[in-house]
């Protein structure tokens, strides 16, 4: 036997394999807010308390933002959430919205700071922008001069040690 063969190998290293969650759709109203988080928690068990809790705020933001500004907050409106781990300290938070509205997300720059201190609302971007590693949005399907619905994203941070070992790739919801 040589030497080289009774030398101990370092343990190998776990392999990252994305992990994709069932997308959850919810009618556009505002009482279901508390389910979405509910929702949260429940996909999320077993990772790191605050991940669950930064996804859970940021999450319901977006779902509140969702159903105030697009047509998802329209009878029959609707708003989609999607969760992925796409890197090993990244989840990925999508909402989807149902359109129909001229603006876009975007954090208030035209506030002083007394004025942002004192706001009673549009705030929820601005805890985004804080608490993401990033964040944005694309066009659900890209039209010239209809906006047919907004996926919003935000990539939040999570460690890699307490992610949940043996997730699989695709985990269903129901």
């Amino acid at each position: 036997m040589s030497a080289s063969s009774r030398t101990p190998r370092p343990p190998a290293s776990r392999a990252f394999r994305s992990v994709r969650w069932e997308p959850r759709i919810y009618p556009g109203t505002l009482c279901q807010a508390s389910r979405v988080r509910a929702h949260v928690r429940t996909d999320l068990k077993g990772f790191p308390q605050e991940a669950v809790d930064t996804v859970e705020l940021c999450c319901s933001e977006l779902f509140a933002n969702a159903v105030a500004y697009t047509a998802s907050g329209a009878e029959g409106g609707e708003v989609t959430r999607r969760l992925s781990l796409h890197r090993p300290d990244t989840l990925r938070l999508q909402v989807t919205d149902s359109g129909w509205t001229p603006t876009r997300p975007a954090v208030p720059t035209d506030r002083t700071a007394r004025d942002r201190a004192e706001a009673e609302g549009q705030r929820g971007l601005l805890l985004i922008e804080a608490l993401a590693l990033q964040w944005g949005y694309f066009p659900v399907l890209p039209h010239a001069s209809f906006n047919l619905g907004l996926c919003v994203w935000a990539d939040l941070p999570v460690d890699p040690g307490g992610v949940p070992r043996g997730l699989e790739a695709f985990i269903f919801t129901a």
